[in-house]
């Protein structure tokens, strides 16, 4: 098995670190975390450096890959960033929980982490860093960008487009053709029968723009 890190020491690494295990591809031999102290615990594997250590923790570990296991879409997008300075080859695995169904000519990309329950559909495009929590369904010929986010529960119709950075939260439905535009966050239990702009918080049923957000500001609390 390759030698893996998971980068990131919050929670979402528990639920990591549990798909990784059943998967039984990878071997995680650490996490790297800026704020957890080096040498503590996490979910039952070690803090082994931070972030800025990755060069020399690849030679020390032997590590082939990881996954960042963050939340937040922008945190994400720049965690990303900053390890590919350091290490441009650096080989981002999927973290896909046995139980996910993929259909036929879905398009997967590198980086994802999709738990329990997850459905791909035939056709669905699912871009790089992304992240599909329990039972989210993605319909047929569904576009997800790069960093973006389904949260558990949440259905999207046939031939969606969720754009970069752009985060789905609990329970929401969103009906056939319909898209959601960049870093636009939708509230939980929404029901979206119209496409949402960039850069908007919108929720409701039917949903409908509420406000305007920033680039890099943050859905998760």
């Amino acid at each position: 098995m390759d030698n893996i890190i998971l980068i990131g020491g919050g929670n979402q690494a528990h639920y990591t670190i549990d798909i990784i295990n059943r998967v039984g591809k990878y071997n995680i031999v650490g996490i790297v975390d800026s704020t957890h102290p080096t040498g503590t615990e996490r979910f039952g594997y070690k803090v082994i450096g931070r972030q800025e250590d990755l060069q020399s923790l690849i030679g020390q570990y032997n590590i082939q890959g990881g996954v960042i296991s963050i939340g937040d879409n922008w945190i994400r997008y720049h965690i990303y960033n900053q390890i590919l300075e350091l290490v441009p080859d650096f080989k981002f695995v999927n973290a896909i929980h046995p139980s996910v169904i993929i259909g036929d000519n879905v398009k997967l990309g590198n980086g994802i982490i999709a738990m329990a329950g997850v459905i791909f559909n035939p056709k669905s495009q699912i871009g790089n860093l992304t992240f599909f929590a329990t039972g989210a369904q993605i319909e047929h010929d569904c576009i997800i960008d790069d960093f973006a986010s389904i949260s558990a529960g949440s259905t999207l119709g046939g031939h969606v487009h969720i754009k970069q950075f752009a985060a789905i939260t609990l329970n929401v439905t969103i009906v056939d053709r319909v898209s959601i535009g960049e870093n636009s966050v939708i509230g939980a239990a929404s029901l979206v029968t119209r496409s949402i702009r960039d850069n908007v918080l919108a929720y409701g049923n039917p949903a409908r723009e509420i406000r305007d957000r920033k680039q890099g500001e943050r859905f998760l609390k």
